[in-house]
C-alpha cells in the first residue's frame, strides 16, 4: 500500500533523494538497472514531480545516468571509476589522517573496539554491520582533523565507495584488521606520518581486492556478488 503522501514539496524531493540515494549505496536498487519512478513514488508515499527532481540531483552526483528515451539508470561499476574514486580517496584521507590531532589513549581504545567489534560481526556474517563499524573507524580519525570542510568532502566520496566495498568483503580475511592494527599503532605512538602511509597502504589495498572481483568474474555477476534484495529491470 503506497504511503501517505507528504505535502511539502521540498520536504517530498529529499525523502525521494535519501531513499533512492541510500537504495544504490546498498544494492536495493542494482548497478546498471533502471530506476521505475512511480514505484519510487509508491514507496515513498509522494508524486512523480518530487521523484524527477530527485533523479536530477542524482545524476549530477552521479549515482543516476540517465539515456534519452531510456529514462534513468543506477550508474555501472567500472573498475576506471574504481581507480578515480580511490585516488581522490587516497588523497583526501591520507592528509586527514596526518592532520588529526593526537589521539587520547581513550580514542584509542574507542578505535580498536570498532576492530574488535567488526571481527564479532564478520564472524555472524553480518556484512551491513561490518560496513558500518569500518566507516565508524574511519571518520572517528578524520573527525580529529577539525576540518569540516574535508570532511564533507570525504562524506561525498564514502557514499560512492561504499558500493565497492561491498565487493572486498568477499576477498577480505584477516589483511584489513592487520591494517586497521598498524593505523592504531602508528597513532598511539603520535606517529601522523606512519598512520598516513598506513592508511594508503590500507586503501591501496582495497583497490587490489575490488579490481580482482571484477576480473574473477564477469563484470555483470560482480556488480551484484551478495547483495540481497536487489531490483533487476531487464534493459530494453
Amino acid at each position: 500500500m503506497p504511503k501517505k503522501v507528504i505535502e511539502n514539496h521540498d520536504s517530498s524531493v529529499e525523502t525521494v533523494l535519501k531513499f533512492t540515494r541510500q537504495a544504490i549505496v546498498d544494492g536495493r536498487f542494482a548497478p546498471d538497472t533502471k530506476l521505475i519512478p512511480r514505484q519510487i513514488a509508491s514507496e515513498c508515499g509522494v508524486s512523480f514531480i518530487p521523484v524527477r527532481e530527485a533523479l536530477r540531483v542524482l545524476v549530477s552526483e552521479g549515482f543516476v545516468t540517465f539515456f534519452h528515451n531510456r529514462g534513468a539508470w543506477v550508474t555501472p561499476l567500472s573498475i576506471a571509476d574504481l581507480e578515480d574514486l580511490y585516488a581522490i580517496r587516497i588523497e583526501l584521507e591520507t592528509e586527514a589522517v596526518r592532520r588529526a590531532s593526537p589521539l587520547s589513549e581513550a580514542d584509542i581504545d574507542r578505535l580498536t573496539s570498532f576492530l574488535d567489534l567488526a571481527d564479532r560481526a564478520s564472524a555472524r556474517g553480518d556484512r551491513k554491520r561490518v560496513l558500518a563499524l569500518n566507516r565508524d573507524f574511519h571518520f572517528f580519525i578524520y573527525e580529529k582533523t577539525q576540518s569540516p570542510r574535508r570532511l564533507r568532502l570525504i562524506e561525498q566520496m564514502w557514499q560512492h565507495a561504499e558500493r565497492y566495498q561491498r565487493l572486498s568483503l568477499n576477498y577480505r580475511h584477516d589483511a584489513a584488521d592487520e591494517e586497521h592494527r598498524d593505523i592504531i599503532t602508528a597513532l598511539a605512538k603520535d606517529d601522523s606520518r606512519g598512520a598516513a602511509r598506513a592508511m594508503r597502504t590500507h586503501l591501496e589495498t582495497t583497490v587490489d581486492l575490488i579490481r580482482t572481483a571484477f576480473t574473477s568474474v564477469p563484470l555483470a555477476q560482480s556488480q551484484k556478488l551478495n547483495v540481497p534484495g536487489q531490483q533487476k529491470v531487464t534493459k530494453s
